[in-house]
């Protein structure tokens, strides 16, 4: 992996004049690493796919001022998986923020992967922007939930800056994706989750993993962004479980002085070696 030049997050936002600056970010989800390393999951030697995706998104392009893993880290939730991936990601040349998926062992999660440049925290300020990491992982449940604790989390943050612009990221959906096996497992109390943020305008943003496939929309007027797996891709509309002969990909998110954002979608040039198109679940 190539050298980057970085930013501090202290320097992030600000130009060299001492002006506002656009934030940088770079968006991973769904990496499904197994216990042990080379072993396939529909096919994909999941691992190796996240090195590419990895090697892509840091290759093109200015250096991100954060990266943001929401989830699925690993398929098996076992201390070697989470530790050959904390030396994957040692690699970054910006902190890296980890939220669990439904796959994650959230307290195995928090013990292994923090440390150097990778955290595991709610809240990250980003001058006149802050970023909400919220749980939505129930035990032993492919669905997603907010608990009472990470509602007040959430609501305690947002009342506390409510001059920040903030983007928030979880794991789960909050809206369906119009697949219908997948929307099963979509955020359940997601009508909790918009009645704390739509009051409050400085929520311009929503980041979520776990369907595997592009989903960008407007939803009570605040941008709905879900980004592709690392690995295997799950086929839009479906519905049944299905699988899509398309390549893993990664966003890229600025965050804007103004409160904006824009966002592009990035994949790789070729499917991962090995897809089983064939296969019929997880």
């Amino acid at each position: 992996m190539r050298e980057i030049a970085t930013r501090s997050l202290a320097e992030a936002g600000r130009s060299r004049a001492g002006t506002p600056a656009s934030l940088r970010l770079l968006h991973l989800t769904d990496f499904h690493l197994l216990a042990e390393s080379h072993q396939r999951m529909m096919g994909v030697d999941t691992e190796r796919s996240l090195a590419s995706v990895l090697e892509a998104a840091l290759s093109a392009g200015p250096p991100p001022d954060l990266a943001l893993f929401t989830g699925d880290l690993v398929q098996d939730p076992e201390a070697s998986a989470y530790r050959r991936l904390r030396a994957q990601l040692r690699e970054l040349p910006c902190p890296g923020y980890c939220v669990p998926g439904n796959h994650d062992d959230p307290k195995l999660l928090k013990e292994i992967l923090p440390g150097d440049n990778l955290h595991v925290q709610p809240h990250i300020g980003l001058g006149n922007w802050q970023v909400l990491c919220l749980d939505s992982t129930v035990p032993r449940q492919a669905h997603g939930y907010l608990a009472e604790t990470q509602l007040q989390l959430l609501e305690s943050w947002l009342d506390r800056e409510p001059a920040r612009y903030t983007l928030i990221a979880l794991h789960h959906h909050p809206i369906p994706c119009g697949c219908r096996w997948m929307d099963t497992m979509v955020l359940q109390n997601a009508d909790r989750f918009f009645a704390i943020v739509a009051q409050r305008p400085q929520v311009r943003g929503v980041v979520f993993g776990h369907i595997h496939q592009a989903l960008d929309v407007v939803y009570r007027g605040i941008r709905l962004l879900g980004t592709p797996a690392t690995c295997f891709q799950f086929k839009p509309n479906s519905a049944e479980f299905a699988l899509d002969g398309i390549p893993p990909g990664y966003r890229r998110i600025e965050l804007h002085p103004d409160g904006t954002l824009s966002t592009t979608l990035e994949r790789l040039g070729t499917v991962p070696g090995g897809l089983d198109m064939g296969a019929r679940g997880y």
